[in-house]
This record gives C-alpha cells, sequence and structure tokens, in this order.
C-alpha cells in the first residue's frame, strides 16, 4: 500500500493579471518564510495560540495546538460518525492533522497555493501516521475544485486574510458551494472593527504589516457578516478571542529579536528582502494587536441552514 498523500492539481481559470499577481506574492511569500515559521512551531501550525487555564502560558506549541482544537469544537459536528472537512488556506495541514488525531473517522481535504507545503505537509503526516486522512490539493481556496455540497464542515485559520475584499466575499460563496446543508463554516482570524479611518501611524503600520505578509487588507466585520448573509449563512457569530490570544502574541517581540538575530549572523547579514520583511512584518503584528480600537481577533461561525426555505433568525449583527 502506498503510504504518499495524494495531490491534486487544479489549473486557475482566471487569466486576471491583478488575480495573478496577488497569487504570486503569496506563494513567493510562503516559500520564502517556511522556515521561519518551523522556527515559531516545530508542528508547522502557522497562526497564533489560544491560551485557557489548562495550557501553560509560557507552552506556545501547547497554546498553537489549543487553537486548532478550537476551530474543531466550534464546527460542532455529529458526536459520532464520519465527516469530511476542507481546510481552506491549510498550510503544511497543522490544523487538519490536529483535528483527524482527536476526531475518529474524518477526513479533510487541505487547500493551499503553495507546493512546497504540500511537501512539508506529506511528511508531516508521515511522521504523524496520517497518511492517508488529510488529503492535500494545490489549488486557490476560492476555486479549489472540490465537489460541491459535500463537506460537513469547512474552516480558514488565518487564511481569509489573504482574500480579496473587506468582505471576502469570493471565499465565503466557495465555503458556502462546498457545505452541505446544515454544515458549519468557522473562520479565525485578525479583524478590522469597522471601517473608520485609522490614525496616521496606525494606518501606516497597518499597510506596512499587510505588504510583508502579502495581505491585501483584512476583512471588516460588517462587510463580512453582510457577504455570509448573502451567501444564506445563519446563526453567525463573531466571538472576539483577542484576549485569549495574548500570552501567544505577548511573545512575538522577544521572539522575532532572537530570530532576527541568529539568521542574521547565520546568513551574515544578507537575508532576502522577503524574510527580512517578514520579521519587520512580526513587530507590525505586535503593534496592530494593540490598538483594540481598530482591531481584533475573532472566531466567526456560520451555519448553510439544513432547509433552505426556512426562515431563521439571525441576532448576530455585529454592533
Amino acid at each position: 500500500m502506498s503510504t504518499t498523500t495524494p495531490v491534486a492539481y487544479r489549473t486557475g481559470t482566471s487569466n486576471a493579471k491583478d488575480k495573478e499577481a496577488r497569487l504570486a506574492d503569496i506563494r513567493s511569500y510562503y516559500n520564502a518564510v517556511a522556515d521561519d515559521y518551523r522556527a515559531w512551531s516545530p508542528g508547522m501550525n502557522m497562526h497564533f495560540g489560544y491560551w485557557s487555564w489548562k495550557v501553560n502560558p509560557l507552552g506556545r506549541e501547547a497554546m498553537l495546538e489549543r487553537m486548532n482544537l478550537e476551530v474543531l469544537h466550534r464546527l460542532a459536528l455529529p458526536p459520532s460518525g464520519a465527516v469530511r472537512l476542507a481546510d481552506l488556506g491549510c498550510g503544511a495541514g497543522a490544523t487538519a492533522r490536529t483535528i483527524v488525531k482527536n476526531r475518529k473517522h474524518s477526513t479533510v481535504d487541505a487547500v493551499t497555493l503553495v507546493a512546497r507545503q504540500i511537501v512539508q505537509g506529506v511528511q508531516l503526516n508521515q511522521a504523524a501516521g496520517l497518511p492517508n486522512q488529510v488529503r492535500f490539493h494545490l489549488a486557490d481556496y476560492v476555486d479549489t475544485g472540490l465537489h460541491a455540497s459535500a463537506y460537513d464542515g469547512v474552516y480558514a485559520l488565518e487564511s481569509a486574510c489573504h482574500a480579496s475584499g473587506a468582505d471576502k466575499r469570493t471565499l465565503v460563496r466557495e465555503a458556502a458551494r462546498l457545505l452541505r446543508p446544515g454544515g458549519t463554516l468557522v473562520m479565525a482570524d485578525a479583524l478590522r472593527r469597522n471601517d473608520k479611518p485609522l490614525p496616521g501611524f496606525m494606518e501606516w503600520i497597518y499597510r506596512l504589516w499587510c505588504r510583508h505578509w502579502a495581505v491585501n487588507e483584512l476583512a471588516e466585520k460588517r462587510a463580512l457578516h453582510t457577504a455570509l448573509v448573502s451567501q444564506g449563512f445563519t446563526d453567525i457569530r463573531f466571538q472576539d478571542i483577542s484576549l485569549r490570544l495574548a500570552p501567544s502574541a505577548l511573545q512575538i517581540p522577544l521572539f522575532a529579536t532572537r530570530f532576527a538575530l541568529r539568521e542574521l549572523l547565520q546568513a551574515r547579514f544578507r537575508l532576502s528582502p522577503l524574510r527580512l520583511g517578514h520579521i519587520v512584518a512580526s513587530y507590525a503584528a505586535f503593534l496592530l494587536g494593540l490598538w483594540l480600537p481598530g482591531f481584533g481577533y475573532y472566531m466567526v461561525t456560520a451555519r448553510k441552514p439544513a432547509d433552505a426555505g426556512t426562515s431563521h433568525k439571525n441576532p448576530s449583527t455585529p454592533s
């Protein structure tokens, strides 16, 4: 029996130059900083951690894994039976691995633009003894080519930021297409709390961060909510978990400084512009997290109605 995780390739259908340029920027960024993310997390968890009372606030990897479990919990899957999930923007598949380890009879179709991440993910899957439960797909996550209405849950953990627009409408539309009736969408990411202009210095920091982490703009709460409603989602919830992220976020300045000094010395101060930008953006991310009037980290959940003809009250309109 082959132990190699199958990889599906899909050629994009859009020839729009701006879209292709954006996707090329994302690929270039993640190819350049792959080793940097491994320094952040040996398991290639490419996100912030979730702190709870049972987790050591100094244990970064434990908090990163806890964030994966929080995503699994919010998917609200049936207590037993086989389930099929889609990970939109999977990185090297760390969240998918956590989920299939903790949820029996689950499989994840994991979508990424970056072929190198698939190579890393396959290696990590094999090391974890999970060669067949996580299937990687090289595709744009707004046009995955995966089967419609085939998934019990769809999630995007710190990947929705790369989608275009403040409403992330193209990503929301693809998630709605993939979900079975009654399925749940989970998005965990930093969001703009409102569309008010940022103070000059914070606007500069925000644009610096966007540029160096290959992001056009973060989602804005009300715009994202509108996009979810327009695609038929109900039971929409925006949970602000910014304080849960604080212990891992507070590690950024020390981690980034130590990492930068080590890498600069090893490279004799000849790091590529993309890697230098990644380090600079790490400090910018910390500063943005401190600007609570403008930014917050949210766990967003929404359900595709089991009966499209049933009216649902939606009490979650952001204030």
